[in-house]
């Protein structure tokens, strides 16, 4: 119901505008940032927070939602923001009197990625472990349906938003695995470049992994179904790396695994069971 309620609001306030003339202007860039903020506010209490736009996913919304246009202008209604502490320079009270104070990020939070919608005012953050439940909400209200029958651009939006920004969750190329993998083993065996010995370890994990397959296609299929269109990508999960790194033997196996993906045409993401392709230390 909560869903219905957003998509019909933002339906409504659309024609409005349109009749109207834009008689209620949407939010600038500076007011939806404000928005994007306020959300991560009410969680997690800042004076100031760094935001940084996400052009390309918004991008990707103008070309899946079914009301592209309002009027004669492209309905770009949506603005993405990567949301992060900062430093700054505040007004707060100290006996009674304004005084100004200042605070110092040592880079110490991200808070993930905001969407938030400029004709109903309404953010979206995509956190935690009900990002599948935010996304689908999301894609309810803004009218966004996948590019069947094979959903690319869906696809590239949806593991952004609920799997994060992360080069690992679609690997399409060899060269791209030997990156990840030898990044990996440099970081567990050798943290902080204190000497080569991840070297060795790489080596024979990735001869032996290529002995082992030595003609694997790493692209991205797509599959047509009764339901909507089965996706099968690649993905690499490397040793568990902890911040400080801890001494070796690192922990957790290395693994190559093909992850799936079911996309119906409503926007439903149903995540299938993932099959391993390769594992060893």
């Amino acid at each position: 119901m909560t869903a219905l309620y957003g998509a019909l609001t933002a339906f409504l306030l659309l024609g409005f505008q349109t009749l109207a003339g834009q008689a209620t202007p949407w939010l600038t860039d500076e007011q939806a940032r404000e928005v994007a903020e306020a959300a991560i506010r009410s969680v997690y209490p800042q004076p100031c927070y760094s935001t940084y736009r996400s052009e390309h996913l918004e991008a990707y919304v103008i070309s899946l939602r079914r009301n592209s246009l309002v009027g004669n202008r492209i309905n770009n209604s949506v603005y993405f923001y990567n949301v992060a502490s900062d430093s700054c320079d505040y007004v707060g009270e100290k006996d009674g009197k304004p005084v100004r104070i200042t605070q110092v990020s040592n880079d110490c939070c991200e808070y993930g990625i905001v969407a938030v919608d400029r004709v109903a005012r309404k953010s979206y953050w995509f956190t935690g472990e009900k990002r599948t439940d935010i996304f689908r909400e999301f894609a309810w209200d803004e009218q966004i349906y996948p590019d069947l029958p094979e959903p690319t651009l869906f696809i590239a939006l949806y593991r952004e938003l609920v799997w994060g920004d992360s080069t690992g969750n679609e690997v399409r190329a060899l060269g791209q695995l030997r990156g990840l993998v030898q990044q990996n083993f440099q970081s567990a065996y050798s943290p902080y470049e204190r000497d080569n010995s991840w070297q060795r370890n790489f080596e024979r994990w990735w001869k032996h992994f290529r002995s082992r397959m030595p003609k694997l296609d790493l692209e991205t299929t797509y599959e047509p179904t009764s339901e909507g269109a089965k996706v099968h990508g690649y993905a690499f999960n490397g040793f568990d790396l902890t911040i400080p790194r801890s001494d070796p033997p690192p922990k957790g196996t290395p693994n190559l695994f093909q992850w799936s993906l079911l996309v119906k045409p409503d926007g439903t993401v149903e995540r299938l069971p993932s099959k391993v392709i390769y594992s060893a230390r």
